[in-house]
């Protein structure tokens, strides 16, 4: 805290003790932002290599940060307001409700509700060990339950969703995607249109179509991420006035065929979410409308600078005019064919691109894009045509060959980078690198020295865990940090554990456990079990905010 107010004034206070209450608010909110603020995590304007992992650690500590000194005191939970709700991230289904009741309240002194504060939303469900129930997916997924209208200012918004229903094992990998109603896009387009700057989906099903039509409307995106678009497909997908109903998943060797129904008809609430906001969710799905749109073709997204799409419809694509992309990852799937010219919505500015393919050779790649430094080719997804090199690219410096799953060769396409460069073709590459989930075996067989007599480094990497397997390790374990708290405070507050172990005593007696029938005879055992939960919570929601002002005799000392 000194050093942050030493560098807001000057250095004058480096050997002065403070008294906060003589501090102006206005410099003690300065204080407590640069104390907390993670710039990378409200950053889009380079994410290409960014680390994922680092960013949401990075987070999580600034949320406690956050959390722990709005507690301090009245001065500082009003200071901290404005920065509570900026970044929202979540990993447990069961916190949604509670999230979704904080945005939509209105803090003390405020005029707008807190959910107008939030400038990212990260939502990570079903990720690891701990999944959710699907019926909470058909109730309310098609708004993300809410949260998406509760924060009109979203800049960023992050989500990845695991259907459960299709993941027969906790460790299962299976990548299928939700079954998605239109209303989520149409929610995205309405409250998100003039303030998104980065959006990325991952486990929704959505149709190529209506991505399309949704980035009409995001006018300010620069950065875009959509996993799971697809085509209709008859043989896959069931419609009905044109909202997916059901999705088979095909059955392979080891297991059967699957099918994911959207049938939820409202009448059976899933438990989580009061009636009243059923009812919104009901409502929204049967109401949601595209907003009113006048801009005519092409659409220009003056703004977006990194794009990936798991599918793209090219002739609906050439609608858009896009002159800032500079990365770019191509599917493994084109409806249109091989790289043309007559692709209109890929400048040649391209810096970054991400490439598989069956239909264009090395050389049809690089000389498509003029510009392009960084190059990751999907050796496993990919068939390249033999090359024919006519021209040179004075630009390339990295040639990355990248497998997920399957083991890819990488020798037949290191043979023809090396053609490449004897011939004077890539004057400036500098690396090829080889990305591998696991360690490369055969190594020995690289063509190491060859490289380095061309000046060209050979590098094989070892890509490391997913970012969302590191999540559901660190983040989700939450059960056990909430006993770690109540163990803590038993330990500080031996007073509350003897009451409480005197009315356990006088209810349920020595002779056996406690039961749920027993809780409404269990009152001060309920109010600790609240209390731990408000103490210290494992995730910063700071919902249990406004207790701390009204109640006079706190449990745990505050």
């Amino acid at each position: 805290m000194i050093r942050a107010l030493n560098h807001l004034l000057g250095g004058k206070f480096s050997n002065t003790f403070v008294r906060v209450n003589t501090v102006p608010l206005e410099i003690l909110c300065n204080i407590l932002r640069e104390a907390t603020f993670v710039s990378e995590a409200l950053d889009t304007s380079s994410i290409y290599f960014e680390n994922r992992a680092t960013i949401v650690q990075l987070i999580c500590e600034s949320m406690k940060t956050k959390n722990s000194l709005s507690l301090v005191s009245k001065t500082f939970h009003y200071a901290m307001e404005n920065y509570l709700y900026e970044i929202v991230m979540i990993f447990r289904f069961d916190y949604v409700p509670v999230l979704l009741q904080r945005l939509r309240s209105i803090p003390a002194g405020y005029q707008s509700p807190r959910g107008h504060l939030c400038k990212r939303l990260d939502l990570y469900l079903g990720i690891g060990t701990v999944p959710y129930g699907d019926e909470a997916w058909y109730e309310g997924g098609h708004t993300l339950w809410g949260l998406i209208p509760a924060c009109p200012n979203l800049e960023i918004l992050m989500a990845r969703v695991v259907c459960s229903a299709a993941t027969p094992h906790p460790t299962a990998t299976w990548n299928c995607p939700h079954l998605t109603h239109k209303a989520l896009w149409m929610t995205i387009a309405a409250c998100c249109a003039k303030t998104i700057r980065r959006l990325e989906l991952y486990g929704f099903r959505i149709r190529i179509d209506r991505v399309e039509v949704m980035l009409r409307y995001l006018s300010k995106l620069e950065a875009c991420t959509i996993v799971h678009a697809v085509q209709f497909n008859p043989s896959e997908d069931v419609y009905d006035d044109e909202e997916p109903k059901m999705y088979i998943i095909p059955g392979g060797r080891c297991r059967a065929s699957m099918f994911l129904a959207d049938d939820w008809d409202y009448t059976t609430p899933s438990g989580w979410f009061d009636t009243s906001t059923v009812s919104e969710f009901k409502a929204a799905k049967e109401n949601s409308t595209w907003p009113p749109f006048v801009a005519s073709t092409p659409y220009i997204l003056p703004c977006l600078h990194t794009l990936r799409l798991s599918r793209l419809d090219l002739k609906r694509m050439n609608q858009f005019d896009f002159p800032r992309l500079r990365h770019l990852n191509m599917p493994c799937s084109l409806n249109g064919g091989n790289l043309s010219r007559s692709w209109g919505f890929i400048p040649d500015s391209v810096t970054h691109l991400t490439y598989a393919g069956e239909d264009s050779s090395f050389a049809q790649i690089i000389n498509f894009f003029p510009y392009l430094q960084f190059l990751v080719l999907v050796t496993e997804l990919s068939a390249f045509p033999e090359s024919e090199y006519t021209t040179s690219h004075s630009n390339l410096e990295v040639v990355e060959l990248a497998t997920w799953e399957n083991i890819s060769k990488p020798l037949p396409r290191i043979a023809e980078i090396l053609v490449a460069v004897r011939a004077g073709i890539l004057p400036k590459l500098c690396m090829i690198q080889i990305t591998r989930p696991w360690s490369y075996d055969d190594a020995a067989l690289l063509p190491f020295r060859e490289c380095e007599d061309l000046g060209v480094e050979l590098k094989v990497v070892v890509r490391e865990e997913p970012v969302f397997r590191f999540m559901s390790s660190r983040y989700q374990n939450q059960t056990w940090t909430t006993l770690s708290v109540f163990f803590l405070a038993m330990v500080l507050h031996p007073e509350c554990q003897k009451r409480a172990q005197q009315e356990i005593d006088s209810v349920v007696g020595p002779g056996r456990l406690p039961e749920f029938s027993d809780r409404e005879s269990l009152p001060y055992i309920g109010c600790i079990l609240q209390e731990t939960l408000r103490w210290n919570p494992v995730v910063p929601l700071a919902g249990a905010r406004n207790l701390v002002h009204r109640r006079a005799t706190p449990f745990f000392g505050r």
